[in-house]
């Protein structure tokens, strides 16, 4: 039209008409992106946690809070585009409240990213999980449904009978399902200050007692190893499997010093009998009466016995006569010093502390030739302080 002969007549009102929809354009797109910051961020600072612990930037909020109201209770009033867009410099206020946004969202990012430092394992939370939290400091049994998120097998807390309690004196298994395990700590771990500083509480109390309890369970280990019912049912299942594998490698590093110091040329054969004889008594207990979480516990306990039986196998087909032959130094080897009195895990060359995760009682996947050269590939990285990613299909080994 602009380049008609008669463009004359209508050049002002095109112009006015052009320069509209230019402003009422650039208007449209400021305001959805503000919008969708501020819904986000109203849900964010509508709590009443999240305004204590963020004060500037919920008074920044506040002030954007009141702009979009005023500016929508206005437009309501008069529903004229052309006019909503274009009076006291609109475009310039959008764009000042949506600086305003970026700056309240970066103070809330540096908000959690100090609260991730504090509590590492909240890294394992999406920012929106991590506020579901933060915005209910008040209520720690808020924290409920995100803790099998952060640790690698706590579904629950347990908190005191007592209405309103923040005393925790347990945690409870995710597995199995029907019938979780339910492990006491040590000490009471009271739900006060931080979220993130009962948190660690609650993780440095998992390590103490499950630290506490696979002493005890060593220690309670019967003399008679054939017999070992009322044992097995008396300890958490994890502790159970410990201080199992500690009594192969004991059992194991006995037979081959025999063999080398000359005093039982049969040493091995006759573990390997013990340990066939071992397993033929736990699975005839598999067949008694027992409870869901009992039966994942042997479950379990076969699996990794039926590879110690194996391994015992391989070591006499070998004629290892050495605690320094590669064919035993080799194996995933789990000891109890006395002299720090700590369980350890040796493999090869490398040496770790065991960490005291709770696993809580799950099943074990068959452990094949090939696990076992994951685990010497992994605490081989782990030891040059590098890191590791098996890959491939899920349980296939």
């Amino acid at each position: 039209q602009q380049s008609s002969n008669f463009d004359f007549f209508f050049n002002d009102t095109a112009t006015t008409e052009i320069y509209t929809e230019q402003i009422v354009g650039s208007v449209r797109c400021v305001q959805e992106t503000g919008q969708r910051q501020w819904m986000y961020l109203e849900n964010i600072f509508s709590a009443e946690d999240i305004q204590k612990q963020l004060p500037a930037e919920s008074a920044k909020f506040t002030q954007v809070d009141k702009f979009w109201k005023d500016i929508m209770v206005k437009t309501a009033k008069k529903p004229i585009v052309a006019e909503a867009c274009g009076g006291d410099d609109v475009l310039k206020k959008f764009q000042l409240n949506n600086n305003i946004l970026d700056d309240i969202q970066k103070g809330l990012e540096n908000y959690l990213e100090t609260k991730r430092s504090a509590f590492p394992r909240f890294y394992f939370l999406s920012n929106d999980e991590l506020l579901e939290i933060l915005s209910q400091t008040r209520n720690p049994h808020a924290v409920q449904n995100h803790l099998r998120k952060c640790f690698d097998n706590i579904n629950k807390i347990k908190f005191t009978d007592i209405e309103g309690s923040k005393e925790i004196v347990a945690m409870i298994s995710a597995e199995p399902e029907i019938d979780p395990e339910e492990v006491n700590f040590s000490e009471s771990v009271f739900a006060e200050g931080p979220v993130e500083h009962w948190l660690l509480q609650i993780q440095e109390m998992m390590v103490k007692t499950l630290r506490d309890t696979t002493r005890r369970t060593l220690n309670k280990y019967p003399q008679d190893a054939l017999d070992r019912k009322q044992w097995l049912f008396s300890f958490p299942a994890q502790c159970i499997l410990v201080v199992d594998q500690i009594m192969w490698t004991a059992g194991v590093t006995d037979a081959i010093n025999q063999i080398e110091q000359g005093k039982n040329k049969k040493a091995l054969e006759q573990f390997f009998d013990f340990s066939q004889e071992q397993i033929t008594k736990m699975v005839s207990l598999v067949r008694s009466p027992l409870t869901t979480g009992q039966r994942t516990l042997l479950g379990a306990l076969i699996v990794l016995d039926v590879h110690g039986r194996d391994v015992v196998k391989n070591l006499i087909q070998g004629k290892i006569a050495s605690l320094n032959d590669f064919e035993w130094t080799k194996q995933f080897r789990y000891y109890w010093e006395t002299d720090i009195d700590d369980c350890t895990v040796k493999q090869t060359n490398t040496r770790f502390l065991y960490g005291y995760e709770y696993l809580g009682n799950g099943p074990r996947l068959v452990i094949t030739p090939l696990t076992d050269k994951c685990y010497m590939t992994l605490t081989g990285a782990l030891h040059l302080n590098y890191g590791g990613a098996p890959a491939g299909p899920a349980g296939t080994g």
